[in-house]
């Protein structure tokens, strides 16, 4: 089969390689659609998250098969899986755990304790074991979900990214009625707002340097956009939240997102970190947190969350279908995807499809 394999910092090739049968407990699946992350940037342009030593549960090392944002249709079963079937839609949630450690058992599989590598190769597929920038794919049944029925295929590959903002959502303790404020209008800052509507959030600001971004907010239905380049943020927020939001969402990952974030969120608020950071952060803990009586809370990837985003996912379809932006072949992962994403803000999602020529 075809696969986008990486070896190292910017370098990835197609090639032909060999899929092998499928475990007891996995299933094989035909990759429909794979979406392009930003870890996916950061491995092709730093070499970040990948396997240099043998990973610690799966024994990878580069080169692999990149990509962790996928679903496809079941074409072959384990001899151990009784409850999914050759034919089945499926979305791949792609994290890679032990499932026996202290952190697994009590469902923070996301956390596994033998999942961490030495090299700090991430605890996914796509990045310690081989992922769906390829025709076919093997995954652990515990991670495969079903879809629902005749959900198209281009939302099951957004469920890993909303997975994230769900996690997000719930760690943050956001309730009806709430005042929002989302820094960073990528992917994930977009889905973010996207799920605090939904949640039943009152006002949700998204803020952005970027007015491609900011107008794709537009057309998703978010009315409060701020660009921090034409208005003063604080003051545009105050003026509808006079003691702030309650709940800010970083979606960045930059010191100054932080910091905004940070002023816009009300004494007694919350501060829900989303993005990760290139660069370690300083904050005044004393006087712009203690005193603030503002809670600081971080999350990482997701756990038991896929039943209820699918659900999302397919209760709003066309609403989430806008944040597909282009849609490309395999043969085209890098040059009009990996590259096309890090240069051109009004992308939001691209989907590679690894059976179709298409480019659109």
């Amino acid at each position: 089969m075809k696969a986008a394999r990486i070896y190292g910092k910017k370098d990835v090739r197609l090639e032909d390689v060999n899929i092998t049968e499928p475990k007891k407990n996995q299933v094989q699946i035909k990759v429909k659609y794979c979406g392009i992350c930003g870890s996916d940037l950061h491995a092709y342009l730093e070499g970040w998250g990948l396997p240099t030593v043998a990973h610690p549960l799966t024994g990878k090392t580069v080169p692999i098969t990149l990509g962790h944002e996928f679903a496809g249709e079941i074409v072959k079963v384990g001899s151990d899986v009784t409850d999914l079937k050759v034919g089945d839609a499926i979305a791949v949630e792609p994290l890679i755990a032990c499932g026996k450690c202290e952190n697994c058992r009590k469902g923070f599989y996301n956390f596994c304790n033998n999942a961490v590598a030495k090299d700090g190769a991430g605890n996914f597929l796509g990045f310690s074991d081989n992922g769906g920038f390829a025709e076919y794919a093997n995954v652990d049944s515990f991670f495969a979900h079903k879809m629902p029925e005749e959900m198209p295929f281009e939302l099951g590959a957004l469920a890993e990214p909303t997975a994230v903002v769900f996690e997000a959502i719930k760690k943050s303790g956001l309730r009806a009625g709430e005042d929002v404020a989302v820094e960073g209008a990528g992917p994930i800052g977009l889905l973010t707002a996207i799920l605090a509507k939904l949640a039943g959030a009152n006002r949700v600001f998204v803020i952005d340097v970027s007015q491609d971004r900011l107008n794709k907010a537009k057309e998703l239905g978010l009315k409060r956009i701020l660009n921090p380049n034409k208005v003063d943020v604080l003051e545009e927020v105050r003026k509808e939240c006079p003691n702030g939001v309650d709940v800010s969402f970083e979606a960045a990952g930059v010191q100054a997102t932080f910091e905004s974030a940070l002023q816009l969120t009300k004494r007694t608020g919350t501060l829900q970190i989303v993005a990760l950071f290139g660069k370690p952060l300083k904050v005044d803990m004393t006087n712009d947190v203690i005193m603030q009586g503002i809670d600081i809370i971080t999350t990482l990837c997701y756990n038991n969350s896929y039943p209820e985003v699918l659900g999302m996912l397919n209760n709003h379809r066309e609403l989430f279908e806008k944040l597909v932006t282009k849609k490309i072949p395999l043969s085209e992962v890098v040059e009009q995807g990996i590259k096309a994403l890090s240069s051109e803000k009004e992308q939001v999602k691209i989907l590679v499809s690894p059976e179709s020529s298409f480019s659109n």
